[in-house]
């Protein structure tokens, strides 16, 4: 118990007291749920792209099937045989705007797709952009001659083959149940939500668990419309495994939002597969990106959830090998320059490994040139480094200043403990500490570290690493393929310059 809770009975708080011996069935089953779900979802999610493309391809082939063979409305005689053979720029423009357009349009999202995305309307929506720059290559072409009806039998097909995979791919999302939900604030604070939520609980795919208080706050009475009380954010972990509680809602009142979702944070940390959302300001909405998700027309912000699940970051995975392997060719000969200078400098290797903090909290070896003399930490043990530091040689300052020190981080990025774009690692001595002091510090390692991030190209050398953090947490939850490009531009620019961190 924390110091200066308020405590009470259970029965006179509302809190519900849930028998011991249904606790280790119900956490078993929920825990297996949440293994194989998330696991099941992970493997959906990769294997759409692909089934996407030969669905398209499939499309295709069987418009060209039916019109060729079977008497199609509104046409005059069947095509002949000849017209399938030959060469198909079409076919090639719609396998090229496939992923694209279902990409964008939220087909690959885990979270679109679980709540409320109408799957096949999205995929129309898609196939009508295609339709549209099919019909402007022909026409600025020249050639009218290809026939509109296959393209129309392709796009029924391709519309059925994608939206029923989704209308598929959203019961295993689900799990084939509702999506147990609870919600966490003072009484007067979420009423109004839970009245509304509870109302309309089914049309929403929603099963209302309960509702969990704040340290220190006890439920207020209530008749029959009053939330089920499940307990106090402290034991908000043990809450979520024995009522299998998938999603949280944190309803802030107009003071301490922050120290309340820090402390569901806290306690929900570790538990999988919960996911934490928070009910915005008005302040919120005007300034802030809202995830793709809402319950019941209530707009929230995603705040704890897996940036893996995005199809993004797995595209960005293969991006990373491809992009890695250029660069690390063309930055070979200016590694060994510096290498032979960091050698003529001062004794020891010019390269040299150091142990940092990656995805998930693991530890790896991280590649990079000396700048420091060989034995500069001996005396005093593990020292951040600072602006104008005598540890570090002459050519090491150079080296610091145009980032290409970094460049044998380019093996990293091979072998897959870091990618191109991401929060940097920090070493695991001062990242155990930062953990520790700065709240959601840990959330950094939700994915890859990176060779340049956000906050190294719009921070400065002395930005804290409190600010660094809300850095790297804005690109982790609001990622893109086209953040990480600005990103890569920019950092060009910080080496130029030789400003940022």
């Amino acid at each position: 118990m924390r110091a200066g809770e308020l405590t009470a009975p259970a029965s006179a708080r509302g809190d519900v007291v849930v028998r011991s011996g249904t606790r280790p069935g119900v956490r078993r089953r929920w825990a297996a749920r949440g293994r194989h779900g998330r696991a099941l979802g992970r493997w959906l999610l990769a294997a759409l792209p692909p089934y996407d493309l030969a669905a398209a391809g499939l499309a295709y082939a069987l418009a060209f099937a039916a019109r060729s063979a079977l008497p199609i409305p509104f046409t005059t005689s069947p095509l002949p045989s000849g017209v399938a053979g030959q060469p198909h720029a079409a076919l090639l423009l719609l396998l090229a705007t496939q992923l694209p357009l279902l990409y964008v349009l939220g087909l690959y999202d885990a979270r679109l797709l679980r709540e409320r995305l109408s799957p096949v309307l999205a995929a129309g929506a898609a196939v009508v952009v295609q339709l549209l720059l099919v019909t402007a290559w022909y026409f600025f072409r020249g050639e009218i001659a290809f026939p509109r009806s296959v393209l129309l039998l392709y796009a029924g097909t391709n519309v059925a083959l994608v939206g029923l995979a989704r209308v598929a791919a959203r019961r295993v999302l689900r799990g084939g149940g509702p999506l147990r939900v609870a919600l966490v604030g003072a009484p007067g604070d979420l009423a109004e939500l839970h009245a509304q939520l509870a109302a309309d609980a089914e049309r929403q795919g929603i099963e209302l668990v309960g509702a969990v208080r704040p340290a220190g706050v006890l439920p207020a009475a209530g008749g029959e419309a009053a939330p089920r009380w499940l307990g106090a954010t402290g034991d908000l972990g043990r809450i979520a495994r024995d009522h299998a509680i998938e999603q949280l809602i944190v309803v802030p009142g107009c003071s301490g939002r922050d120290e309340l979702l820090d402390s569901v944070l806290h306690a929900s940390e570790g538990v999988a597969p919960l996911r934490v959302a928070i009910v915005p300001s008005v302040y919120e909405l005007r300034v802030g990106r809202l995830a793709s998700l809402r319950i019941d027309d209530v707009p929230l912000i995603e705040v704890a959830r897996d940036p893996g699940d995005e199809i993004a970051f797995r595209v960005k995975a293969v991006l990373d090998y491809v992009v890695a392997t250029a660069l690390l060719a063309i930055a070979l000969p200016i590694c060994a320059l510096a290498a032979l200078a960091v050698r003529a400098s001062s004794p020891g290797p010019a390269l040299y490994r150091q142990r940092r903090v990656g995805r998930g909290g693991r530890e790896f070896m991280v590649y990079k040139l000396r700048t420091m003399h060989d034995d500069a930490e001996q005396a005093t043990g593990p020292v951040l480094a600072s602006d104008g530091d005598s540890r570090v040689t002459a050519p090491g300052r150079f080296l610091r200043a145009t980032r290409i020190d970094e460049l044998p981080q380019l093996l990293n990025v091979l072998n897959g403990t870091m990618s191109l774009i991401g929060p940097r690692p920090e070493r695991p001595e001062f990242a155990d500490a930062l953990a520790q002091e700065i709240p959601g510090y840990r959330e950094r390692w939700l994915v890859k570290p990176g060779l340049s991030g956000l906050a190294q190209v719009r921070g400065e050398y002395h930005t804290t690493p409190a600010y660094k953090l809300k850095y790297d947490l804005a690109y982790i939850h609001n990622h893109t393929l086209l953040l990480d490009l600005r990103i890569l531009v920019e950092t060009v620019k910080t080496l130029v310059t030789r400003r940022g961190v």
